[in-house]
């Protein structure tokens, strides 16, 4: 006979394999989550509906409801809501530019709202893939209208206009016969919800309308008009929280641009899809953006002032370097390290908040 106390003993061990066995699996699935293998998939098209020109509302109505680790196809518009396209005059560009006094250019698509996302967190934004639409334009805006806009407005009284056919499989355009451009395509524009302390503007026009909407016209800890260009398909995005569920919009896509983006555009383009997938990151508390690519770290600023937008970026990367445990090191250490292989490249100078890009090489962290 089995007695009373051992059957207990085996019921109590039983039901301790059974909560190890669940805790094990709640720990493999919340890790794989974090991980990016599990989620649904969503399609996000963009139309007057999911798309705003200019402005970014913590009070829009969320477009889509996702969980992280979940994966979305944004649609994004061109410029405007999709009103400049092939044999829009510079002129009429031109008018376009009045039409939002105080807006950026941009057509963003979204909110999207990530469960679970609240302020001190960081969003984890996966650049999965992009597929292009098959038109593109560069443009400079009259300088004798628009004096302050673009590096050398006074140089170009008349602004420009110039439209390209962008090849989807070859992913070339011609510029001009003899000069081909290798097409490069990433997020102008990659936004969560706006931060609530963000400071007054230094200059240009307001930050905000009477609607308190926060216009795209400059970057700032919530991303937003970054013009970043290593953005691109396989990178990933980190984005401190400001709101309750995040809040990410994406638009003014590019798709190429060198550094600085001098004349005011790149080669701006729209997309058929941008495949972003977010994650929440409890164990990640950031100030200002950083990204992620195959090679490189890569920690930005933005300021009205080019120097501390580059003191911005440097100080971020540094605190990455004196912080990371592959190889312990001092602050000290840090800042050597930084000005010996910190690459500071200057994203845009043309979005009144100008903006600098500190990228530090993995390849110099060697296994031992």
């Amino acid at each position: 006979m089995i007695s009373a106390q051992r059957v207990m003993t085996v019921v109590m061990m039983l039901a301790m394999a059974v909560q190890l066995s669940a805790a094990q699996e709640k720990t493999a699935s919340e890790k794989a989550a974090a991980q990016g293998t599990t989620g649904k998939h969503y399609v996000l098209p963009a139309n007057a509906e999911t798309a705003q020109w200019g402005w970014l509302d913590p009070a829009e109505k969320p477009k889509l409801v996702v969980n992280s680790g979940d994966t979305v196809a944004v649609e994004t518009l061109p410029h405007a809501m999709g009103q400049i396209k092939p044999g829009v005059s510079i002129d009429e560009i031109a008018k376009l530019r009045l039409e939002n006094p105080g807006g950026g250019p941009h057509s963003v698509t979204g909110p999207i709202y990530v469960t679970g996302a609240e302020p001190g967190d960081t969003l984890e934004i996966r650049i999965k893939k992009i597929v292009i639409k098959e038109d593109g334009f560069n443009f400079s805006l009259p300088g004798k209208q628009f004096p302050a806009v673009g590096l050398l407005p006074a140089e170009f009284p008349e602004g420009h206009v110039q439209y390209f056919k962008l090849d989807l499989k070859t992913m070339k355009t011609e510029f001009k016969p003899g000069i081909v451009l290798s097409l490069k395509p990433f997020p102008g524009t990659l936004a969560v919800g706006p931060d609530p302390n963000e400071p007054k503007e230094k200059a240009g026009p307001p930050i905000h309308d009477a609607k308190d909407r926060t216009s795209t016209l400059r970057p700032w800890r919530n991303g937003s008009n970054m013009d970043v260009n290593e953005l691109q398909e396989g990178s990933t995005l980190f984005l401190p929280v400001f709101v309750k569920g995040g809040l990410i919009w994406t638009g003014d896509s590019h798709c190429l641009q060198g550094n600085g983006e001098v004349n005011l555009t790149a080669l701006e383009c729209a997309y058929r899809a941008i495949e972003l997938q977010p994650i929440v990151r409890k164990d990640l508390h950031i100030e200002w953006p950083r990204a992620e690519t195959s090679t490189h770290w890569i920690f930005m600023g933005f300021d009205e002032d080019l120097n501390e937008a580059m003191k911005i970026a440097v100080r971020g990367t540094i605190d990455f370097l004196a912080e990371q445990k592959m190889v312990p090191m001092s602050r000290e250490e840090a800042y050597a390290l930084t000005s010996i292989v910190g690459d500071c490249r200057v994203s845009e100078v043309v979005d009144i908040r100008k903006g600098v890009h500190c990228m530090v090489p993995k390849s110099i962290f060697v296994k031992k």
